[in-house]
């Protein structure tokens, strides 16, 4: 099958994205797979602008890069959908057609189906794939803007794909369509789940990694960590990742005395998580919302047991046997993370390793994906 991945801004050494991970396992399953990265963002984002071509694994990679940026919405789209009509028309000769497209997150897939079906007249099979978190919310919170964007497209797309089972539910209720329900896929070639040393009863390591935003909670989590372990000097907490909360949080580790035990490393590459997972304990992170929380699987990946609280997308997959599922206040948090330090034994780290395969590995979602393709076709 012939199928174009069409993305936002993607990195240079394509790793962060959600979208080229599953081009890469659609592409590994035997699919000729194309990717078409529509780079909006501003001119302050240094990049090489126009359209241009690449190759990686195997896989053609049509960058289109306007510098449009917090524009007027209606702007936003209008250039937006002449960018994507402009690229789209160059790959499809490269390609000799495609079979059908597959476009992700609310901006970029309403701008390819109003593009092909508007401006093109084309009428390829249309699967979009919904992340946002700008739609996971109740109908009286999205914008306008966002509404009417998910208004065209979830009722025009012939196929509409969900993240998360929450995040099809948001849809479902706000917008009146069905979704398929499709997990993000994580980097296996990374998170290997390499042999970790537990041997070490004195030192206990919990982890997080995201975003420093308020919807990540980490001040949550550095409190509850507080409460939990008030003295245990051998028992840390690692922060890894980079944001506006940066310097609240380190503030409030050193008003908390937890300077020797609570460590902001900042935002590190994914190699670089995968090696630091490897003899860490437990993954913490209590988000106030996800719509899937593909941290959590990369750190089920590498073996380890998963806290969270109810957020909407993992509430899917963390089970009893591979974390626990708090609720959003601190003594509730401070008990899970001391019931997980206590009884790290009990959990079984190559169960979790084969079930994060299981469930989100290229393979799996690959195949979920396929079923859902041929049907359209």
């Amino acid at each position: 099958m012939k199928i174009c991945v069409v993305c936002r801004n993607i990195s240079g050494d394509y790793k962060g994205s959600f979208e080229f991970d599953q081009a890469l396992a659609l592409k590994e399953y035997g699919h000729d797979v194309y990717v078409l990265s529509l780079d909006l963002r501003s001119i302050r984002r240094r990049r090489r602008l126009g359209v241009n071509i690449d190759t990686y694994k195997g896989i053609t990679i049509m960058k289109c890069s306007v510098p449009v940026g917090a524009v007027n919405p209606k702007l936003f789209d209008f250039i937006g959908c002449r960018a994507f009509a402009r690229a789209y028309r160059k790959l499809n000769e490269i390609a000799g057609g495609f079979d059908l497209v597959n476009p992700h997150f609310i901006d970029i897939s309403y701008i390819t189906l109003y593009a092909l079906r508007e401006l093109l007249k084309e009428r390829v099979p249309v699967a979009a794939t919904e992340h946002s978190s700008r739609i996971n919310l109740d109908r009286e919170e999205i914008s306008e803007t966002d509404f009417a964007r998910g208004e065209y497209l979830y009722k025009n797309a012939d196929r509409v794909i969900a993240v998360s089972g929450a995040l099809a539910e948001k849809i479902k209720r706000n917008f009146g369509v069905d979704c398929e329900v499709v997990y993000n896929v994580f980097d296996g070639g990374i998170f290997d789940g390499k042999k970790r040393n537990h041997e070490d009863d004195d030192n206990f390591t919990f982890v997080s990694a995201g975003n420093l935003l308020p919807n990540k909670r980490m001040d949550l989590l550095i409190r509850s960590f507080a409460k939990a372990f008030p003295s245990e000097t051998h028992t840390r907490l690692y922060i890894f990742g980079d944001g506006p909360e940066g310097k609240r949080l380190e503030n409030l580790v050193s008003e908390l005395g937890l300077d020797e035990r609570v460590f902001l490393p900042g935002r590190k590459s994914r190699d670089m998580l995968a090696e630091f997972y490897e003899d860490a304990d437990v993954f913490a992170l209590v988000s106030k919302r996800e719509t899937f929380g593909v941290a959590y699987v990369e750190a089920m990946a590498s073996g380890m047991p998963v806290l969270t609280c109810r957020s909407g997308g993992p509430e899917d997959f963390v089970t009893p046997e591979t974390g626990i599922i708090a609720e959003s206040d601190e003594e509730s948090i401070a008990s899970a993370m001391k019931k997980l330090k206590a009884n790290r034994s009990a959990f079984d780290d190559d169960y979790i390793k084969e079930y994060a395969r299981r469930i989100c590995g290229g393979e799996a979602i690959a195949k979920q994906l396929t079923d859902i393709y041929e049907k359209m076709i």
